[in-house]
This record gives C-alpha cells, structure tokens and sequence, in this order.
C-alpha cells in the first residue's frame, strides 16, 4: 500500500522535506518515500521514536596533586632535660655617680638611713604634770572653799527654817568644791594640801551677816573666772567654770533671804 504525503503541506509547517527522507528511510527501510500528492493520515503514521539526545562530554575529573609525605611522628621522644638553676645575680656595686643626672657637677646628698617622720606632737594630759603652774591657784582656792563653807555652817545655826536649811546647802556646796580642788591638786602634785584656817569673823546681826557673805560669794566667782582664763588645762578650766556659777548662784540666794527678811 502506497502512502500519499502532501509534502507541500509539509513544507508549509516548517517541516524540512529532507529531514522527512531521512526519518523515513530509517523507520521504513526499503520503501520508496511517497510523492508530494499524497498524504498520509493521522493515525495511520507510524510513530517516530525520539532520537535520544547526545549524552554531554564527559568532563576529565582534575588531577589532584598529591599531598607532600610528612615524616613520620615518633611516639617514642627523647625527654627533654630541664632548665638550669638561673644564675644569682651579684649585687651591684655601689655607685659613686648619680645615675639619674650624670651632668650634674655634684650628686645631692644621699642618707644611707632615711630621717624618720615626725609624728604628731605629744597630747597634754588634762590635770598633768603639764599643769604644775596651776598648784599656787588651787592652794588660794582650796583656802577660800574651806573658809566658806565654815562661813556658811555657823550662818544656818543662827538662822531657822527656810533660811536656815538654805544656807546648810550653801555650806556643802562649800565643801564639795573642796573636795573637788583637793583631788585636782593631788592628781598634779601628788601630794595633798591641808590649808590652815582662822575661825571666821561674823557680825553678831543675821542680816548683816548675810550681806558679808553676799560680797564674799562675789568675789569667790570673779577669783573662779580669773582662774579659768589664766589656766590651759582643760579639766581645770572646767572645774572653775563651776565653781564661779555656785558663787553666781550662791549670791542670789542670800539676796532673796535677804527680800524675805525685809
């Protein structure tokens, strides 16, 4: 049976009439190709096998060098000795040249010991021997406290009541202030002093009695301030300081016995 192909048709869908010989010639072997009148149906065309597509070259895989032979490790080392003992290193001599300013004519001069640093002045102990100066005050006012507390026994004796318990508590006062000078005295001298005093003169009248004693309280307080500025201990400074408020104190009250007599 003769197979009838249009070959101009072929032609006309961009089919390559020798490409068609040829496929022809492969798939129908001794067949003579059909002429450019005939055509051959859809389903009677035999199917054309895909060529298969050229496999791609073959790439030469790239020759790696070959790596450099290290020398084998041995596991067997030798030990590796230690370290000598560092050289003691001789003490330098010494140097008859500042190092600091070979130029200098003259190197400043260099104490083999250096001075030691002062240290803080000494402090002054409070009722020390720093404060002998103050022996002949205390003396003086260990004096007059005794005197006035033997002023202050035989004025409540004549007085009664009120006026009588208010200058008891004038006379111990009196007597503390002895105390409290005697035992300054003895922590700076070391010694006690025991003041030898003549029995106070007294006017016969109570009032005029008092009012003796109110300048005697006066003066017992200006004698404490003037102590108190004149001395650079501090314990005494302050003993006095108290002293002469008693005495400020003590000239009150005799004042209001007095109001109250009147």
């Amino acid at each position: 049976m003769e197979l009838k192909v249009d070959m101009p048709s072929l032609a006309g869908q961009n089919v390559d009439p020798a490409t068609f010989q040829r496929v022809w010639d492969r798939v129908m072997p001794g067949q003579a190709a059909p002429r450019s009148d005939t055509s051959i149906p859809d389903t009677a065309l035999p199917a054309v096998p895909a060529e298969p597509t050229p496999p791609p070259e073959e790439i030469p895989p790239v020759e790696t060098p070959p790596a450099e032979e290290q020398p084998p490790v041995n596991p067997e080392q030798p030990p590796v000795p230690d370290c000598p003992a560092p050289t003691p290193v001789p003490d330098c001599p010494q140097q008859t040249q500042c190092p600091d300013c070979p130029s200098c004519p003259e190197c400043p001069a260099c104490p083999e010991t250096p001075e030691p640093i002062p240290g803080p002045t000494s402090p002054s102990f409070c009722l020390g021997e720093a404060s002998q100066g103050d022996s002949t005050r205390l003396e003086e006012l260990m004096t007059l406290a005794r005197a006035g507390a033997a002023t202050g026994q035989i004025m409540a004796r004549r007085a009664s009541g009120p006026c009588a318990k208010a200058l008891s508590a004038l006379a111990c006062d009196h007597r503390l202030a002895f105390r409290r000078l005697s035992a300054a005295y003895f922590l700076i001298t070391g010694t006690r002093y025991s003041p030898k005093c003549a029995a106070p003169a007294l006017p016969a009248a109570l009032p005029l009695a008092l009012r003796q004693q109110f300048l005697w309280e006066q003066q017992w307080e200006h004698i404490n301030n003037q102590a108190a500025q004149s001395t650079a201990d501090p314990c005494l400074k302050e003993l006095y300081l108290e002293l002469a408020q008693e005495g400020a104190f003590h000239a009150g009250t005799i004042r209001s016995l007095l109001e109250q007599m009147g």
